[in-house]
């Protein structure tokens, strides 16, 4: 049901990027918080070993300088049934533009030197329009040359330069010098850099203000565009580029640290730090850059995502290797807490401690990576809760990652009462986008494992959000929880569908067959379907299907289950029973089944065993007394079971090719004469 249950809560709720975030993207994480393994784009909103890089580190930024955050919209929050949310999602409510991915330029220091070209224009013009001493026509005539420069960006390189001036008989010292700086930005767009130097270097001494910082800046820019050709393979992959050029990459970074120091509040100063990085990247002097990260990290503000970005592709280690940085090191640590239930993270306790010095003066975030390691490394949550200490506000990141590591800790030592009790007490803090959400998960976890699920639908205790009070309805409530659902005024309609279908399939599908006579409503089905239209997963008007006439006959499917309320063993209505299954495509409504770890992984509650079509085939094949019409007919649906991909559509244990070669063998010999026989002409 998992596949199927994303279209289910989005109608009841209305990578690029380095080796070390974005590998083989899951389509889905667990309804759990303890994402061990990497989850991709999906995140969560606190410190997590699966979370993406980018997703924590923009969490440490945000601490360092909280800025305000975006509350995400409704229907972008819960587009997805499947997660929290997704990185997008998480950029957007840190102040990325939306339109705009978070890797496009990184910390304004990366791309094509033609990406500033339109912005330079405007930028141009500005400084034209406020140029007192140009006259009206040096103006029209200069804004006229730089708009036009569009064009050339990209091309070959032109031996000369246009004259800007040429139409003006007489122009001023300041027209002079606005098109000595047009001519340097042409040639520079054009890739002749040599030239491009000549000429910003000759505005070193403009009397025009803006000229002067600008060419300052664009000497930098000039030196290290010069730098790198030739240096990539591939055009500006993360591979360690091969610069030939190092003295155009001095010359880069002194031209850089010259604007930095004259001008700490200029126009470029973001732009100039991000292409120092570069230049320390291109030169393979990580401590430097790591040093630079270092510094930028606090500062970042809505470039967060810009930066995440930047310091994954280009920097970041799982072993923290060159940084001695707390944040870096942090999430390098995390990255290597990764692993899952089964394989556990080799990260010693001595390996940890081993950074303590590096950690001086940011010992809550040490504090919580201890716990980390002690929860996620070695399974310890007696260990973890001692580290972790007495319980904190949770405003900030780290302090809501702690209380969220306290109430893992909890319900991984079996006290759900003491956990529940602590996502309650936590709930009222989590204001910030997502958190909230996540709170309600451990809290519905604990009411799960409890064995209080009614709790998540109590007036008092209710979950308040409607993805996960349909996670519970689809896999962990049994039929008294789901008629509540169904009768509560408190549902909403789209819940009140998803209960209704839910609890009739598995009523029909478990054997619960005297149940679904009495819970089948057609006229409360048809207002279910009225009332909440966008649910056309959730169909339980399948349930209404009137059989079949031709091929295999089957009468209407409330006959079918009362037959088998009266005989459960009877095969023509099981074989029925499958053939509304496979013609309503509900063969998946069970499909991916959550973990033991996750929300509606607990002990199963409601009676019966998962149906599949397939397990009905081989028991009626497997049965002597199958009568032979039917038998016939089960040969030929367990075959194509697997037509045509030789994977099993029917759920089920799957079976080898050997076996389905000697159910069509038997179907050919023994039944050859019946329709299934002679419409069949392979097995696979």
């Amino acid at each position: 049901m998992r596949r199927l249950l994303a279209g289910v809560v989005s109608a009841t709720c209305m990578c690029a990027g380095g080796a070390l975030a974005c590998s083989d993207l899951p389509q889905s994480a667990p309804w759990t918080l303890d994402h061990m393994k990497f989850t991709g784009d999906i995140g969560l909103p606190f410190l997590s070993p699966g979370n993406d890089s980018r997703i924590n580190l923009q969490m440490l930024m945000m601490d360092a300088k909280p800025w305000p955050e975006k509350p995400p919209g409704e229907a972008k929050e819960l587009q997805n049934a499947e997660i929290l949310f997704d990185r997008a999602e998480f950029d957007a409510a840190f102040g990325a533009p939306a339109s705009e991915p978070s890797n496009s330029g990184f910390a304004d220091g990366e791309g094509s030197r033609c990406r500033s070209l339109d912005s330079g224009a405007q930028a141009f013009k500005q400084a034209a329009q406020a140029a007192a001493d140009l006259s009206e026509a040096e103006r029209a005539a200069l804004i006229a040359a730089r708009e036009g420069m569009s064009s050339a960006c990209g091309d070959k390189a032109q031996a000369t330069p246009p004259d800007f001036l040429a139409a003006l008989p007489q122009p001023s010292a300041t027209a002079r010098e606005f098109a000595a700086y047009l001519t340097g930005a042409q040639v520079f767009y054009d890739g002749a850099f040599d030239a491009a130097l000549a000429a910003f270097a000759s505005l070193r001494e403009a009397k025009n203000p803006w000229l002067k910082e600008t060419a300052r800046y664009m000497l930098g820019r000039a030196a290290l565009n010069k730098a790198q050709v030739g240096a990539f393979s591939a055009y500006d992959q993360t591979g360690q580029p091969v610069v030939s050029d190092t003295n155009a990459l001095t010359d880069a970074e002194k031209a850089f640290s010259a604007y930095l120091t004259d001008y700490p509040s200029g126009r470029y100063v973001a732009s100039a730090r991000g292409l120092t990085r570069r230049i320390f990247w291109l030169a393979g002097d990580k401590p430097r850059l790591a040093a630079e990260y270092g510094r930028a990290l606090p500062e970042a503000g809505p470039a967060s995502a810009s930066l995440a970005e930047e310091i994954d592709w280009k920097f970041l280690r799982p072993d923290g290797a060159l940084s001695h940085n707390p944040d870096l090191l942090a999430v390098a640590d995390l990255i290597r807490l990764r692993g899952d239930t089964n394989n556990r993270p080799h990260f010693a306790a001595a390996d940890l401690d081993a950074q303590a010095a590096d950690f001086a003066g940011r010992g809550a975030l040490f504090g919580f990576l201890k716990a980390a390691r002690a929860y996620y490394a070695d399974g310890d949550a007696k260990a973890a809760l001692q580290t972790l200490g007495p319980p904190e506000d949770g405003r900030s990141y780290l302090s809501f990652s702690r209380e969220v590591l306290r109430g893992q800790a909890l319900m991984a030592s079996g006290d759900f009462a003491a956990a529940a009790d602590h996502w309650r007490q936590l709930l009222p803090r989590a204001e910030k986008p997502w958190r909230k959400e996540a709170v309600e998960l451990g809290l519905a976890m604990s009411f799960e494992r409890a064995g209080t699920l009614n709790q998540v639908f109590l007036p008092e205790t209710r979950i308040a959000s409607p993805r996960l009070r349909a996670q519970v309805l689809t896999y962990a409530a049994g039929p008294i929880l789901l008629r509540e659902a169904v009768a509560n005024p408190l549902s909403t309609p789209e819940e009140r569908r998803l209960a209704r279908f839910v609890l009739l399939y598995k009523e029909a599908t478990r054997g619960q067959y005297a149940n679904f006579l009495r819970d089948y409503a057609p006229e409360a089905i048809a207002k279910d379907e009225a009332e909440a239209p966008k649910m056309s997963w959730a169909r339980a008007a399948a349930f209404a299907w009137l059989g079949s006439r031709d091929g295999y006959a089957c009468p209407a499917f409330r006959q079918t289950v009362a037959a088998l309320a009266r005989d459960p063993e009877d095969s023509h209505s099981l074989l029925c029973l499958g053939e509304m299954t496979r013609t309503q495509s509900l063969d998946d409504v069970e499909g991916g089944a959550p973990g033991k770890d996750e929300l509606g992984g607990g002990k199963p509650i409601f009676p019966g065993e998962i149906f599949s079509r397939g397990d009905i085939y081989k028991k009626l094949i497997a049965r002597a007394k199958t009568p032979a019409a039917d038998r016939a007919y089960a040969l030929f649906r367990a075959v194509q079971c697997y037509a045509p991909s030789g994977k099993n559509d029917c759920g089920g244990q799957e079976v080898g090719k050997a076996q389905r070669k000697a159910w069509y063998d038997e179907l050919k010999g023994r039944y050859g004469a019946t329709p299934w026989a002679q419409s069949l002409r392979f097995y696979w």
